[in-house]
């Protein structure tokens, strides 16, 4: 049931074992087989005939699909890969844990992760169609509606005419995490982008970075068509550098969390620093930042194994008390999710656009 990719990149290992380092699960767990060297070898031995049961299923599933064991492997070990495709095996065969299945239904039923049929952002008053879409995502409409409004709130006060779907599909990015790319995700995929198509927008601007990364890299690759896509990040960066923004500085050191989709599918690193650093803040870095930088969470992770997400979350947050700062920023709504439930005492999270918006 695998590709010949994924076999290949599932032999590809050469079992240095420094993906191990890397890997935020098995840094939250200490579990060999959450490395991902054990996930490919299960994968080969499936491929040599073992049977897929629900533990081994379990393993495949406990997996945040955030790149780093890729990111900096000199043998091109592509872990995400072959992992997809055992959910994807799993989901198949009805071994995949109670739990996915039971999201795989709700995603279904409703078409988000939490099971919301009322959006929590405040859409009132905002048109549906225009040159100019925001895409919010899931999570910013449903669990974090703060950092949709804060977005929503700095476009308006600079200018932006912008529209935002009432009913906005899902991208497909969350079913793909849960059963790999099947031919339902591409459904989803081509129903959303007939949904953005309707609107007559002519630009996309995206908030939550898992559905940029969809929409940039595999929305392409799978032939659905979009128009002019850019993250929130960078397109209110941009804002800032023509002058349509001017925040009040106020000095502030802080540490910033690189998201992983936004870091290593996009390889954008730069526009949330320039926002921080024109609000006045001084960013210390993390020592795992940029394209390095340690996952801290995903909402497919936060409703599948939510023990284990906030384990994850809280290895960030440890991350970020060695830099020195009080302040944690992020940038997407999925890591806003994630470490603002899990602050320790004495410190702070921000989402970068809630705290651009006091500011301007």
């Amino acid at each position: 049931m695998f590709t010949e990719k994924a076999k290949k990149h599932a032999d590809a290992c050469r079992f240095c074992w420094m993906c191990r380092h890397l890997c935020p699960v098995q840094l939250a767990t200490g579990k060999e087989t959450n490395t991902p060297r054990a996930k490919g070898l299960l994968v080969s031995m499936f491929n040599r005939g073992l049977p897929m049961d629900e533990g081994a299923a379990r393993i495949m599933y406990e997996c945040l699909l955030c790149g780093a064991c890729t990111d900096d492997c000199v043998t091109g070990f592509e872990p995400p890969l072959f992992i997809r495709e055992a959910r994807m095996k799993a989901v198949a065969e009805g071994v995949a844990p109670a739990y996915a299945t039971k999201l795989i239904d709700t995603l279904v039923e409703t078409g988000n992760l939490y099971g919301a049929k009322e959006v929590r952002a405040h859409l009132d008053g905002v048109p549906e169609t225009g040159d100019t879409l925001v895409w919010l995502g899931a999570t910013a409409r449903y669990s974090t509606p703060e950092v949709a409004d804060a977005l929503l709130s700095i476009l308006k006060k600079a200018g932006v005419d912008f529209a935002v779907l009432k009913d906005e599909p899902p991208s497909g990015g969350a079913l793909g995490d849960l059963t790999g790319y099947i031919e339902d995700v591409r459904v989803q995929a081509r129903q959303a982008a007939e949904a953005i198509a309707r609107t007559g927008a002519r630009r996309l601007i995206v908030l939550d970075s898992y559905d940029a990364a969809l929409f940039l890299h595999e929305y392409r690759d799978w032939g659905v068509t979009l128009p002019e896509t850019v993250t929130a990040t960078a397109f209110v960066d941009g804002l800032i550098r023509e002058g349509k923004l001017t925040p009040r500085k106020e000095a502030l050191t802080v540490t910033y969390h690189d998201g992983s989709r936004l870091a290593r599918d996009l390889d954008e690193h730069r526009p949330a620093r320039d926002i921080l650093a024109a609000m006045g803040c001084a960013v210390v870095e993390m020592f795992q930042n940029r394209r390095l930088a340690r996952c801290c969470g995903s909402a497919v992770m936060g409703r599948a194994l939510p023990q284990l997400h906030a384990r994850i979350a809280r290895g960030r947050w440890e991350d970020a008390q060695r830099t020195g700062a009080n302040v944690l920023v992020a940038a997407c709504p999925q890591s806003t999710e994630a470490l603002a439930a899990t602050v320790p005492q004495g410190y702070t999270y921000q989402d970068l656009f809630v705290m651009l918006d006091g500011r301007v």
